[in-house]
């Protein structure tokens, strides 16, 4: 099927229409952003489960819509990823900080860190980035209308993400060591 080896990962794929869970393939040493990141519009996924658009994981099974062998996934849909393996910086650590932000997608948020060059404003991060980024030690995190985003709780847990930052409502960085202590949610 493909011309150089492939590690096969299980991944979760959110878009607006669908969650999909099934298997992604990536080079050895390469990561899901980087396979996201390429210039083919599709993303080949095998023996997928495509359940109805949501966050909640496990999915129940009267969410599921259908099963396939094969899809080939829009990559301009993607809004996330959770599977894979996390894309390594392509610069020296030296050069990179970590920040902590945390991207709007309708009634749910996720916050992590992302590296950036040292020194570089987020807005011309955005504008110049790749679309899609590797968010490290995040958190999924359900809007609520009764309650301050700085108090939410996490429902989930991830070593890391894929994001689409396209497709991200809003994106938010954590506030400075003055600003209010109570932003649990930034770290």
């Amino acid at each position: 099927m493909y011309k150089q080896p492939r590690e096969v990962h299980e991944a979760r794929i959110y878009t607006q229409a669908y969650r999909v869970y099934g298997l992604i393939y990536l080079v050895p040493g390469a990561g899901t952003a980087d396979l996201l990141n390429q210039e083919k519009p599709y993303l080949p996924v095998t023996g997928a489960l495509l359940y109805t658009p949501g966050y909640t994981h496990p999915p129940e099974a009267k969410d599921l819509k259908a099963s396939t062998g094969f899809l080939a996934l829009r990559k301009e849909r993607v809004q996330w990823v959770v599977g894979g393996k996390p894309s390594e910086p392509r610069t020296s650590p030296a050069l990179l900080e970590k920040r902590r932000l945390a991207l709007l997608f309708g009634d749910y948020l996720l916050a992590g860190e992302l590296l950036l060059p040292r020194g570089v404003r987020l807005s011309d991060f955005l504008s110049q980035a790749k679309p899609f980024q590797t968010l490290l030690e995040a958190g999924l995190y359900p809007l609520l209308p009764d309650r301050p985003i700085v108090e939410l709780e996490p429902l989930e847990r991830f070593p890391f993400v894929t994001v689409y930052l396209r497709l991200a409502e809003a994106v938010a960085e954590a506030p400075g060591e003055a600003q209010d202590p109570r932003l649990t949610l930034f770290g």
